[in-house]
């Protein structure tokens, strides 16, 4: 059989195995889904109590709970397309040199790996800096379990979000009666004068700032408007230091940091450790394994420190340190709005990526891409159970699922992390 013969017989079986994937993966999104609809339907025809208004739609109320999924897989196919296309780059006419081959593979290699490793990290910054802002003003968007576990290590008080999103709607503003008292409580309980926390009494910027400042017993904001910075740091670091970090902004962001580094390890410790201990437990006994796990560990804890206060270390410049000094016309009503402060932090904490590793780097781009996407279709939308969006989503999915498979089959290199595990069932 000549070359083109051989190229054909394989361009054919590649065609057969993605269109047997693609039936596969048309009877899985079938089953998944009608087996949530079977189990809706009988959640709604025993009600455990007698309802007081007629029940409703469920398909109005929640998303498909296979959106995650399939969102997860079309970035995951996205990704082997585009690797596909890095190694596709590579290939070069062979010359009759063999050395000098082998040193332009491996310099067309060294060049894909540089592109990919800075993709990565523009993926990540890209995409938690819309996860975060959507953390802050539309958490409905993000999955509960998510949004729990990012409000745990950003320790920001509710109420201070609820004035956050209240500025973003217009209905929390500097001057307005509506809502002036929302952060009263806050301040009481963190044992300041109830004024401090009243947007009535606070001033919106630096024009006149002294004066009210000394009427509410202030005196560490000259020329600045805002929410005071006590209030924002809140009472962290109050079981190390007397009185938390205060008004000190790197006092905030420094045990905010240190915080965040201890509870990364705890986070991190199996992900680096529980592989070892399932594939070769032996290798704990050895100085060299243990030390390479031991610095993976503190590096990636130190990554989600740093993108921790990096965050707090934006705002805190953004709203006090910094730009209320350069404009002190400029109002707090827009430097504590959705495209201040807080979108300072927003996109400042994805360059903490670079501290890791460049193989954890992909990872954590990959498993943060779905999250993003979700954040960016309308929820009414994904709520309204129509015919096109349940086609669109079974389309994406057969399609993403038929060429992962496919390529685990035929293209195994074009497959990262998690996906590539795919590659031991063939």
């Amino acid at each position: 059989m000549g070359t083109a013969g051989y190229h054909s017989k394989t361009r054919i079986e590649r065609t057969e195995k993605w269109r047997g994937n693609a039936f596969t993966a048309t009877i899985a999104i079938i089953l998944l889904q009608s087996r949530r609809r079977s189990l809706q339907t009988r959640k709604a025809s025993i009600p455990l109590a007698v309802p007081i208004t007629p029940p409703r739609n469920l398909a109005d109320k929640k998303t498909s709970t296979t959106l995650d999924l399939t969102l997860l897989l079309l970035v995951r196919a996205l990704d082997s397309f585009v690797q596909g296309l890095f190694l596709q780059s590579n290939a070069q006419p062979k010359s009759n040199n063999w050395e000098e081959d082998r040193q332009k593979s491996k310099q067309l290699r060294q060049k894909a790996a540089i592109l990919t490793d800075k993709l990565d990290a523009f993926i990540f910054w890209a995409a938690s800096a819309r996860i975060m802002w959507c953390f802050f003003y539309l958490p409905e968007r993000l999955p509960y379990s998510y949004v729990k576990w990012i409000g745990a290590l950003a320790n920001v008080d509710k109420r201070l979000l609820e004035a956050l999103r209240g500025r973003r709607n217009g209905t929390w503003t500097y001057g307005n009666e509506t809502f002036h008292e929302l952060l009263v409580p806050l301040a009481t309980e963190l044992g300041y004068p109830p004024a401090w926390g009243d947007t009535m009494l606070v001033p919106s910027s630096g024009r006149n700032a002294d004066k009210m400042w000394k009427a509410l017993g202030l005196s560490d904001r000259e020329g600045i408007g805002g929410i005071p910075c006590q209030l924002v740091h809140g009472n962290v670091g109050s079981t190390l230091i007397k009185g938390g970090a205060g008004a000190s902004c790197t006092a905030n962001a420094l045990i905010r940091g240190a915080l965040g580094f201890l509870e990364a390890i705890a986070i991190y410790a199996p992900v680096h450790f529980l592989p070892i201990l399932l594939s070769r437990p032996n290798g704990l006994l050895q100085i060299r394994v243990l030390k390479k796990a031991i610095y993976a560990l503190f590096r990636s804890s130190l990554f989600l420190s740093v993108f921790i206060s990096s965050i707090w270390s934006a705002v805190c410049i953004t709203r006090t340190l910094a730009i209320p000094r350069l404009f002190p016309r400029l109002s707090h009503n827009f430097i504590d709005g959705p495209y201040g402060c807080v979108l300072a932090g927003c996109l400042m904490c994805g360059g903490s990526i670079w501290i890791e590793q460049g193989k954890r780097r992909g990872e954590i781009a990959l498993y943060v891409l779905p999250r993003a996407l979700r954040t960016i279709l309308e929820e009414s939308w994904l709520k309204s159970g129509s015919r096109s969006l349940i086609l669109l989503e079974r389309l994406t999915f057969v399609l993403s699922l038929s060429s992962i498979m496919t390529a685990a089959r035929h293209y195994p290199e074009t497959l990262r992390g998690l996906s590539r595990w795919g590659h031991y069932l063939y």
